[in-house]
């Protein structure tokens, strides 16, 4: 009798089992889907002092900290890869839940993307040799001239659209038109206010200055438009509170040239 009642019990035991564990399973489910990050997969390069590696291969600068520290407020993980910047526009555009940084928010590329910033406030600008005495007050003032640019930046496509006759570009590395600048390979050196200030700094070259802007641009985040609208807006509104709180400040301040 005590045997056949063990047997009925153990039989209980196993059917509540079976009954439960897809319950079980499924609250560990949404428990496990509380408290794990969504993802977002970045792309970058090298704009100091928004976007850049340091000695330790590390991708860091004002842009990447803050985004940094937004994702880390609203659980988003980030993975981030600095790539030549044709490649990772591509990417963007192509790929769900990717974005690219340090971007220049122009009317072209308004419904291109969605909009995460801005980031930092920049200008479309001119340097040249400050010996030259080169004066600049308008676009067609430097169609005279050999211009150094990066093939795919905004302000490249500019100037092609405006037909200029004398673009020398290369793919990456910016530094590269400072020191062409500084050789005489080049009359002007067309590239951001930023970043053209920083790597004056960082490669010590103290003949070149601004000579002209032509425009006054924002940079942003751009997402491609397949990207969820709630980690977009998430990113956003902890980018807003940065700004409100000083938190923004503080790491620009950080890496101001």
């Amino acid at each position: 009798m005590l045997k056949h009642r063990k047997t009925i019990l153990i039989i209980i035991f196993l059917c509540n089992l079976v009954i439960n564990h897809p319950l079980i399973s499924l609250a560990k489910a949404q428990e496990n889907n509380a408290v794990s990050p969504r993802s977002l997969k970045l792309v970058t390069e090298e704009y100091p002092p928004l976007n850049t590696m340091d000695k330790e291969g590390r991708i860091t600068g004002s842009a990447t900290e803050l985004l940094r520290l937004a994702a880390e407020n609203k659980n988003i993980h980030l993975d981030i890869e600095m790539l030549p910047w044709k490649r990772a526009y591509q990417i963007t555009l192509n790929h769900p839940a990717t974005c690219i940084y340090s971007t220049w928010r122009t009317p072209e590329r308004e419904k291109t993307f969605q909009w995460i910033g801005p980031l930092g406030n920049d200008a479309w600008s001119f340097f040249a040799p400050k010996n030259k005495k080169i004066q600049i007050i308008s676009l067609n003032d430097t169609y005279q001239y050999r211009v150094g640019g990066i093939d795919g930046w905004a302000f490249t496509q500019y100037l092609q659209s405006n037909n200029h006759p004398y673009l020398d570009l290369i793919p990456v590395e910016d530094e590269t038109n400072a020191l062409k600048l500084q050789k005489g390979r080049i009359d002007l050196w067309a590239t951001g206010r930023i970043s053209g200030h920083q790597i004056i700094k960082q490669t010590k070259i103290s003949d070149i200055e601004e000579v002209f802007a032509v425009r006054e641009i924002g940079l942003w985040l751009a997402c491609n438009t397949d990207t969820d609208p709630k980690i977009v807006d998430d990113l956003q509104n902890a980018l807003d509170q940065f700004e409100r709180d000083g938190t923004a400040t503080k790491i620009r301040t950080t890496f101001k040239f």
